[in-house]
């Protein structure tokens, strides 16, 4: 803002007012005009799914969608994978506030873009044939779907995703940690920095932890059974709390759950709970 502040009174200095003025306008919107767009990571289980968001394709999972819509307006989503049914949902563009479309406002971008997309999604595949109820969640609820509870007691690694709750926010280590220790009455937690070896090999060799696909191979390389993908999201001023246990052999997901507003001890307990034999 200040360069295009100081290129505009260079302007002024040289040339007539009428260009003066409108140099002045293209230079302020070459800055504020970026904030009206927002954007919103999709990721899904299994990744690498074909994602289409208006009916254009723009690539694989996890993905970031980036658009200029104006607040209130939909985001159609379309996703595909080789086994698993067509998945086809929508994101609405009012889950969160757009601060630098407020900035902005107080200049020249209007309102009409003010809210913002959620920060992420995450959508679960449900492979072809398989009946499974779909999860709706309610006001301080915790939803637990449970394909099979067999690798109870093995290894696994707990790893976040995100970790930014409406009230207050901590790094996703912190999150690991807290996931990891409710977790240990029921599983073999290992030690995140077994992890960190692993995919500290795989940058080597140009791979890394960039998303769930690579998260879950290093587990696997690691010798862990699964890996439980953690986040925590603001969205609508209510805390989205997600846990997703992943086989690091087969890919296929074993247990889920999604908990609106609620302390992670209630979300493990509940969890537990469901998985008892």
């Amino acid at each position: 803002m200040v360069v295009a502040l100081n290129l505009s009174i260079m302007v002024s200095m040289t040339f007539s007012p009428r260009f003066q003025n409108l140099t002045r306008i293209v230079l302020v919107a070459s800055f504020l005009l970026p904030a009206c767009a927002s954007s919103v990571r999709i990721s899904s289980s299994p990744s690498q799914a074909d994602v289409y968001a208006d009916g254009h394709y723009i690539g694989q999972t996890p993905v970031r969608h980036r658009d200029a819509k104006i607040s209130g307006t939909n985001l159609d989503l379309r996703l595909e994978k080789e086994g698993y049914e067509v998945l086809e949902t929508q994101i609405s563009k009012d889950a969160r506030i757009n601060v630098r479309a407020l900035l902005g406002s107080m200049f020249v971008i209007p309102l009409a873009w003010i809210l913002a997309y959620p920060r992420s999604r995450n959508y679960v595949m449900k492979p072809l044939g398989q009946q499974v109820v779909p999860m709706q969640l309610r006001d301080d609820d915790v939803l637990v779907e449970v394909q099979t509870n067999e690798a109870l007691g093995s290894d696994i690694f707990v790893v976040s995703l995100d970790n930014s709750p409406c009230q207050s926010s901590s790094t996703n280590s912190v999150l690991e940690a807290a996931v990891g220790i409710r977790l240990m009455r029921a599983f073999r937690v290992l030690e995140r920095r077994e992890l960190d070896v692993v995919s500290s090999e795989q940058r080597r060799n140009m791979a890394g932890l960039h998303d769930e696909s690579s998260i879950v191979e290093a587990g696997k390389l690691s010798g862990a059974r699964g890996v439980v993908l953690v986040s925590r999201t603001c969205e609508q001023r209510s805390t989205l709390t997600s846990m997703r246990f992943v086989d690091c052999e087969t890919g296929a997901l074993h247990w889920a759950v999604l908990a609106k507003d609620q302390p992670l001890d209630a979300v493990v307990s509940e969890l537990l709970n469901r998985l008892k034999p």
